[in-house]
């Protein structure tokens, strides 16, 4: 059913926003590409949260925003078929129970001047020639020997890299939540998600190696047409690892925030990195970087539940300082035996 709302259900609302990158010094270089969550001001700190204010200067807005939220990366012409207003009352006999009353698209001036204070309020960006909700963040890179790796914002783009990488380390057997997350990811329509009842951030590390990235420089070299702020397109719906630019996704690391006003100073995390990946600081990168992320958002605790069997992901949080905090006994039951589970946290 296509969203519908009053012309007349408008309303002026003071909003503050607060805008901001994050500079990571850990090794990385860093690049201007920028994604783009919600900010909102916490406290007298100064510090940022990713849960929205949702202070909309009219229901158009909060209409375009839900619906671009909703689906994950949305073009202009979709939302100018999709978004309809009323018009007013119909001349047909209504029902006993009612009246009826006519809708119509928005005019393109209206929904011109809806997404430009949209994107200038922080809530959209638009790549691609799509319209995303925003994550403010850098792209660092982390050169390795053979390629470099890029840590940056998740896209809808990413999202069968990230599933099938999901997948590549949950079929180890030994993190369980990371199933869950791909499943979950699986049956959503968008990765990024920042409403009244639901936020989550998603991260992901992607690798070129030598070989590309000098072909893509010679590619750059000979099209005047490219230029630094363009972005190589991927079908959404593709099933292989390769992420925008031909790159190989390496890792992810997944926030996940309750709307609870008792918890919204938690956050709950996931940190992945492909096999082949391992042991070449993707992980601890991809780590840093989503500290540093959630600390800048506001989140004052960071929490992580893993079952015993998964020993070097519990060796891995403690060397990067996250403390045990407790043990679920029995919580698991893998291969027919029970398995305590670890609860992990840290403080950023």
């Amino acid at each position: 059913m296509q969203p519908r709302i009053s012309q007349t259900a408008r309303r002026r609302i003071r909003r503050e926003t607060v805008g901001g990158v994050v500079e990571f010094q850990i090794g990385m270089r860093a690049t201007n590409d920028t994604g783009s969550i919600i900010m909102s001001s916490v406290g007298g700190d100064g510090r940022m949260s990713v849960h929205p204010t949702f202070s909309f200067d009219d229901e158009i807005q909060r209409t375009v925003y839900e619906y671009v939220e909703r689906n994950g990366a949305v073009t202009p012409g979709e939302l100018a078929r999709s978004i309809r207003i009323d018009s007013g009352p119909t001349h047909s006999k209504p029902a006993r129970s009612g009246s009826y009353t006519e809708s119509e698209c928005l005019s393109t001036d209206d929904l011109e001047s809806c997404l430009d204070a949209l994107k200038t309020q922080g809530y959209l960006t638009e790549t691609n020639g799509k319209l995303r909700v925003s994550l403010a963040a850098t792209t660092t890179e982390l050169d390795l020997e053979d390629g470099t790796a890029s840590i940056r914002p998740a896209r809808e783009e990413d999202r069968a890299g990230i599933i099938e990488t999901m997948r590549e380390v949950a079929g180890e057997e030994t993190y369980i939540i990371a199933e869950n997350v791909a499943t979950q990811l699986e049956r959503e329509s968008a990765l990024v998600r920042a409403n009244e009842e639901h936020s989550r951030a998603i991260f992901v590390a992607t690798f070129e190696s030598e070989s590309e990235t000098d072909a893509g420089a010679d590619t750059d070299a000979d099209d005047e047409s490219v230029t630094g702020d363009a972005e190589p397109t991927h079908d959404r719906d593709a099933t292989s690892r390769g992420s925008p630019s031909n790159r190989t996704v390496a890792g992810w690391l997944h926030v996940d925030a309750p709307e609870l006003p008792s918890l919204r100073h938690t956050a709950e995390v996931t940190v992945g990195v492909d096999p082949e990946f391992r042991r070449r600081g993707i992980g601890s990168s991809l780590l840093e970087y989503g500290l540093e992320w959630a600390d800048d958002a506001g989140y004052q605790k960071l929490y992580q539940n893993l079952p015993t069997t998964n020993e070097a992901a519990i060796e891995f949080l403690e060397a990067n300082g996250w403390q045990r905090e407790g043990v679920h006994e029995g919580q698991y039951c893998i291969d027919e035996e029970f398995v305590d589970e670890v609860m992990l946290a840290t403080w950023p």
